[in-house]
């Protein structure tokens, strides 16, 4: 098994990189992106865009969440409501997977009925060596959820030699270094129940309907 690892630096706007063999991609931290049109997006709602630059960077191909983004735009039109921090800015399940499709990573979205069978399935992806992006969703019972107060996409890259996870995190309120190391049972509580993403959903949506753009996706 090829163990996951992170590379600390002393850059403020990329403060670690993380890998898996040869794959390697800077942690985007979306509150640092103070530059570009899109800026302001990335910031508050960037978290998805930050993961799927991520995975791209992760295959080869060089992204940034800016640019990421941007591309949304472009294929998609602006969200709805946009500028409006609860309302249509964030990538939903969908529109994660169809952006790296577009550039030949291989995806599987997955929503959550179950989540024993669903952190069995992420675990046997990390297994193999692929890379598990997924929304954490905070509940009263689970107050203790290390990856965000609020709803909140990151990127599990592999398992490090302790056996525990090593997750990519782009928010700065979760840590400062921009990245975690879990076991199988935070990934699991934090996954949101009930996820039954709908295919043609590109922008999230925050709605009753919220729901239809979360889960995960097995990349690679």
């Amino acid at each position: 098994m090829q163990y996951a690892k992170y590379r600390k630096t002393s850059s403020e706007l990329i403060p670690v990189y993380v890998s898996l063999g040869d794959m390697e991609t800077p942690v985007w931290m979306q509150q640092l992106w103070e530059e570009g049109e899109y800026a302001l997006y990335v910031r508050k709602n960037g978290c998805g865009h930050c993961c799927a630059a991520m995975a791209l960077m992760m295959h080869g191909v060089d992204m940034d969440p800016h640019r990421e983004y941007a591309l949304c735009r472009e294929l998609w039109g602006a969200p709805r409501d946009e500028g409006e921090r609860r309302q249509g800015n964030f990538q939903s399940i969908a529109g994660i997977s169809k952006i790296l499709g577009r550039y030949g990573v291989p995806t599987r979205v997955y929503g959550v009925s179950d989540r024993e069978v669903a952190i069995a399935n992420i675990l046997s992806a990390l297994e193999d060596g692929k890379q598990v992006i997924f929304e954490s969703h905070p509940r009263p019972d689970f107050p203790e959820n290390p990856f965000s107060p609020g709803e909140h996409w990151v990127m599990a890259i592999g398992f490090v030699e302790d056996g525990r996870i090593l997750v990519a995190n782009s928010s700065l309120r979760a840590t400062a270094e921009g990245y975690q190391l879990v076991d199988a049972a935070t990934i699991r509580d934090a996954l949101y129940l009930g996820a039954a993403p709908e295919d043609d959903l590109t922008w999230g949506e925050w709605s009753n309907e919220h729901i239809t753009g979360v889960g995960y996706i097995i990349v690679g």
